[in-house]
């Protein structure tokens, strides 16, 4: 069964989010730039005020996914206080100076994180080799969470497609990327993704809505395979 997770920024979206259906969350801070990690108060609030499983990001800037010693120290501080707050995961993403998927930088995060399962966010979309990274990733990041090597879901389907094919056994991939309702069927039919990641497609007047939300999952539902 595909599952639906929904990007939130507050305790409101939280709470319709998980209304509506939803499976998962995931909480970040100004979607504008992609995400960030959101404060820690919030963390807490959203964690109080819903029992669904709460991925957040751990993303301190939005310049780059390349982070100095000095954000490498923060994240892993972020992660300690994740852990105390009892998230279900964190979504994080990073490369190196060529681009490429910063494995040991991934496998550093995914190991103090424990217990906490690590998803590997869309970093991976633009990155170099992006093939190459998931099969060094193998057993270190259950989750991947991507639009595949393109900047929308719908334009990336043919080659996540093939992902979900050959590293299928791997990982639990989640499709995300500006999908819209209207491209749902059709998306899940061909990619065979195991979830479904959205932001807007669940949003009235730039808040995520409970009845959004409803649809959304009934139609996913309906297209499950």
């Amino acid at each position: 069964m595909t599952t639906l997770e929904i990007a939130v920024t507050s305790v409101e979206e939280a709470v319709n989010a998980a209304a509506g259906g939803a499976d998962s969350i995931e909480l970040s801070y100004d979607l504008s730039v992609g995400g960030l990690t959101p404060k820690h108060d919030m963390i807490e609030a959203v964690r109080e005020a819903v029992s669904i499983p709460m991925w957040v990001i751990l993303r301190p800037h939005a310049e780059s996914f390349m982070y100095m010693e000095a954000q490498i120290d923060l994240m892993l501080a972020h992660i300690r206080v994740m852990q105390e707050i009892g998230v279900d995961g964190v979504v994080f993403g990073a490369v190196d100076e060529t681009n490429a998927i910063d494995v040991a930088l991934v496998k550093q995060i995914a190991e103090v994180a424990k217990p906490l399962p690590v998803t590997l966010h869309r970093a991976l979309d633009g990155s170099h080799e992006p093939e190459k990274a998931l099969k060094a990733l193998v057993g270190i990041v259950p989750r991947v969470l991507t639009s595949g090597p393109a900047e929308t879901a719908w334009e990336g389907r043919d080659s996540l497609k093939l992902w979900v094919e050959q590293f299928g056994q791997d990982y639990i991939f989640v499709g995300a990327g500006s999908l819209t309702q209207d491209q749902l069927a059709d998306y899940i039919q061909w990619v065979e993704p195991n979830g479904i990641h959205l932001g807007s497609a669940a949003k009235i007047k730039g808040v995520v809505d409970a009845d959004k939300v409803r649809q959304l999952k009934e139609l996913i539902t309906q297209y499950s395979v």
